[in-house]
């Protein structure tokens, strides 16, 4: 009779159990990817456009120290467009190896090419909890949710080379309280929507400024991140020493803006990097520095809504302001 009623409880807490272990409302699985059988959704983040980086190499501390950030431009590849941030909590007893190992099977098997993969210390020569840093703090989707544990960490990055833009995946699993966890990450790589963002040359800054003191720029790009400006954005700073070489009496402050993602401090500091940069470049081109001023605006002055990703996209900018 004991036995019976046992038996009978058992069944019941592993019946609430499983009722209880749902995956999070709206969120579904990236078929490309898959899950591995029995683990439940935790975590489920989608941006319509977003600029990521891709470990393919080890976290290396001369690396860490020359850049200040764990994922730069010496270890990762800069990866654009929708971005999926997926968080599974995997059945207990599982080893991680064992899921990522079936993870990797299951992506190879769908046409991916492994571009990086690393388990435990070799992910870094810092030991310790550098990759889950970098994945936890340094994505632009945020906390990832996931737990530290350097001993049992398995990472893979691996690309998808399709003919409508190739997709990025990356999988960190590690073990927490005797289970996996499984952290993926998807960029489906596309143009971004760019239709109310418009090339701007010097006849059109010079209307502009005379017309409202000032004028926002979009041809000036920056991978995520950082402060160095990209090769495509030549054609607008050779537009903009045009402007200033037709105008000689005009000074300008080159202010630079962001959207909202991170901090406050952040973000200024990132924008006024950005700003001197322009500068910079301005000054290479034969512009007399004392016609600019390098300004950090941050996130202070948004054009848009930083709700979603079209707003953030407008809110990041460089203008240049008309000085007395």
């Amino acid at each position: 009779m004991l036995n019976r009623i046992l038996i009978c409880i058992s069944s019941i807490l592993l019946a609430v159990t499983a009722t209880l272990a749902k995956d999070i409302p709206g969120g579904e699985d990236y078929a490309l990817v898959g899950r591995y059988e029995g683990s439940v959704m935790t975590l489920y983040k989608v941006s319509d456009y977003e600029e990521q980086r891709i470990l393919t190499k080890p976290i290396r501390s001369a690396d860490r120290r020359e850049t200040g950030k764990r994922v730069n431009d010496k270890n990762s590849i800069s990866v654009a467009g929708k971005s999926i941030r997926i968080r599974y909590e995997g059945p207990a007893g599982r080893s991680p190896l064992e899921v990522a190992r079936n993870f990797q099977s299951e992506i190879k098997a769908k046409g991916f090419e492994i571009l990086f993969e690393c388990k435990g210390a070799d992910c870094s020569d810092l030991g310790g909890s550098e990759l889950y840093f970098a994945l936890h703090d340094e994505s632009p989707l945020g906390n990832g949710d996931i737990h530290s544990n350097p001993s049992t960490q398995m990472f893979t990055a691996a690309r998808l080379a399709r003919p409508e833009g190739d997709v990025y995946a990356t999988i960190y699993v590690s073990d927490f309280k005797k289970a996996p966890e499984v952290l993926v990450d998807v960029v489906e790589t596309a143009p971004m929507d760019t239709d109310k963002i418009v090339f701007v040359d010097a006849t059109q800054m010079q209307k502009d400024i005379s017309a409202y003191g000032r004028v926002a720029l979009y041809g000036i790009l920056f991978d995520f991140d950082e402060a160095k400006i990209r090769p495509d954005s030549q054609p607008t700073l050779d537009e903009i020493g045009k402007f200033l070489s037709a105008n000689r009496k005009i000074k300008v402050i080159v202010s630079g803006h962001t959207d909202w993602k991170g901090s406050f401090d952040y973000n200024v500091d990132l924008s006024m990097r950005r700003a001197q940069a322009v500068v910079q470049a301005l000054t290479s081109m034969g512009i007399e520095p004392s016609r600019l001023r390098a300004f950090g605006a941050g996130p202070a002055a948004p054009v848009a809504s930083n709700a979603s990703e079209a707003g953030r996209a407008k809110n990041r900018r460089v203008e240049l302001v008309e000085a007395q």
